[in-house]
């Protein structure tokens, strides 16, 4: 019984394990640059081991989830945030590239971000983002239906606020956080300290308001997060997805009711289809929730077009 359900999680398990390690292979034998390998092989090893836990505790329990955004997130928020003064919030992202320095910030946001959607989809979403670890912890549990119209779109326009203050800041007034000078004397890097710890707190309070008003634990990750912009389109044509046995689903809805993203789940699966949206976060929370026990992780190419999810 156990390996039989542990088969369902095992691919992103395995796939996550050995994505982190490939990208630690590159930096070793490409980059020529070993300083992140130790952090990279202690976020697939913390994944993988929380995964299987995931995978065998009883059903409902999120505690290994929890452990591994904890401690995946919060060394990051910790170590490369406020101790190794790096702003890995999307507007340190984008001062890293304006200016041409590559830090921490492009490390987090291309390993995390942009080459790992295309392999395990929203996976940061649910493993290793600082901010859903503290959400997760408020009282609104329960799938909660997405607001119809274009306040889904807001992402958007906080995506380019974001970018357009970085591009105002350093066209205009020659502003930077980071710079490939060592002597730069705008090279200051406790503005990147300053930046990651106002916008940390930004996000943590537009976070618990939109989660009390709409009484959705998730509602700053569907509505408000810029960073989900690069997420969302790069796990479009993500290689893992969810996947069900469509001539044995019974379109109970138990598997969109666990779903914290409000994924019209089971419409994929009677179309014989992967779940093929973009706001899946690859929790798995769908996958035990289902009374048939047909969903599992599987491995494909398809592409995501059109997402189906459940609005008010």
């Amino acid at each position: 019984m156990i390996k039989a359900s542990f088969k369902k999680y095992s691919l992103l398990a395995f796939s996550t394990l050995f994505f982190f390690i490939g990208i630690a292979s590159l930096f070793i034998f490409v980059l020529k640059e070993t300083s992140p390998v130790p952090v990279f092989l202690f976020f697939g090893t913390v994944q993988f081991i929380c995964m299987v836990l995931f995978a065998l505790l009883p059903k409902g329990k999120n505690i290994p989830r929890q452990i591994s955004t904890a401690l995946i997130g919060m060394t990051l928020a910790v170590f490369a945030g406020i101790i190794g003064k790096q702003n890995l919030q999307i507007e340190g992202f984008f001062f890293c590239v304006v200016s041409g320095f590559f830090g921490g910030a492009v490390v987090h946001y291309m390993v995390g971000k942009i080459l790992g959607p295309l392999v395990t989809g929203r996976a940061w979403c649910s493993w290793g983002c600082w901010t859903a670890f503290i959400l997760d912890f408020l009282p609104y549990k329960e799938n909660i239906a997405w607001k119809e119209g274009k306040f889904k779109h807001f992402r958007y326009l906080s995506f380019f606020i974001s970018l357009a203050a970085v591009l105002i800041l350093f066209f205009g007034f020659g502003y930077v956080i980071h710079s490939s000078n060592p002597d730069s004397e705008m090279n200051n890097s406790l503005h990147a300290v300053y930046w990651f710890a106002a916008g940390n707190i930004l996000y943590y309070l537009a976070g618990i308001v939109l989660a009390v008003i709409l009484k959705d634990n998730r509602a700053f990750c569907k509505y408000i997060c810029p960073a989900s912009i690069f997420l969302k389109n790069f796990s479009r044509i993500s290689i893992l997805k969810i996947k069900g046995d469509s001539g044995k689903c019974t379109d109970c809805g138990a598997c969109i009711k666990a779903c914290p993203s409000g994924i019209m789940i089971s419409q994929y699966i009677k179309n014989g289809e992967r779940v093929k949206s973009t706001e899946c976060m690859m929790c798995m929370k769908c996958i035990p929730a289902c009374p048939q026990g047909i969903l599992g992780v599987s491995a494909g190419l398809d592409l995501s077009i059109k997402d189906k999810l459940k609005t008010s």
